[in-house]
């Protein structure tokens, strides 16, 4: 938005941070609640008031504005409160499974919530495993929910570069079917992250996911399952 000029959100997507890092759903929702009274449609709420909101958030931790613990606890109330800003599926479900989550001891989600949903927006899928998600788990639920789209979110570069043994625990299950995509500050800062994991490609943002998860099911699930 341009400087200087400012709407109902603006002010809405403060409130919401302000709610968010006071652990306090209630307010939370009152902010969304209010927001749509004024006129703004469900379908606008995520990209208008949560997001922002979200950013807010993310550059308070960065400049040391809030605490690690904080922001922890605002990612928890933003993901109980994302029923009510998610904008109503726009597409018809593509068949297509994608199985999401943190890898373990990361417990950011914001980037990972936001992706979720745009794909599940888009008619995906999505299998959301939540943040601190062991290596086996993401083979285990990729097995159980035959999804073959994988992506693992890390927001520290330790947790990133633990991302490899879930890429070497796909390939000792004999499992080089799957699809391994990585999120987080640390892949986009350093491209050879990813190649250091063995990632199929980088997740630099929704729009991103959404280019990826296409590619991914022309190039290599053309057959046609989950």
């Amino acid at each position: 938005m341009k400087e200087g000029v400012r709407n109902v959100t603006d002010d809405a997507a403060l409130r919401l941070y302000r709610a968010l890092v006071r652990h306090d759903p209630a307010a939370a929702i009152s902010v969304v609640e209010r927001v749509r009274a004024d006129g703004v449609q469900q379908a606008a709420l995520f990209d208008s008031l949560f997001t922002p909101a979200m950013a807010i958030l993310g550059g308070s931790w960065a400049d040391g504005s809030i605490n690690e613990y904080t922001f922890t606890q605002a990612s928890v109330v933003a993901d109980q409160i994302m029923s009510f800003v998610t904008p109503p599926r726009s597409a018809g479900d593509t068949g297509i499974a994608v199985l999401i989550g943190s890898m373990h001891r990361d417990l950011h989600d914001i980037d990972k919530n936001i992706v979720a949903a745009t794909l599940r927006e888009a008619g995906h899928r999505v299998v959301d495993l939540g943040s601190d998600v062991r290596p086996a788990d993401f083979l285990h639920r990729a097995e159980e929910t035959g999804a073959r789209i994988v992506i693992v979110c890390a927001q520290m570069v330790s947790t990133a570069r633990a991302v490899l043994r879930v890429q070497e625990m796909f390939l000792s299950a004999g499992r080089n079917d799957l699809v391994l995509l990585v999120s987080g500050g640390p892949f986009v800062a350093d491209e050879r992250l990813a190649r250091e994991v063995r990632a199929d490609g980088v997740v630099r943002g929704a729009e991103s996911a959404m280019r990826l998860v296409a590619r991914a099911a022309l190039e290599r699930l053309a057959e046609g399952r989950p």
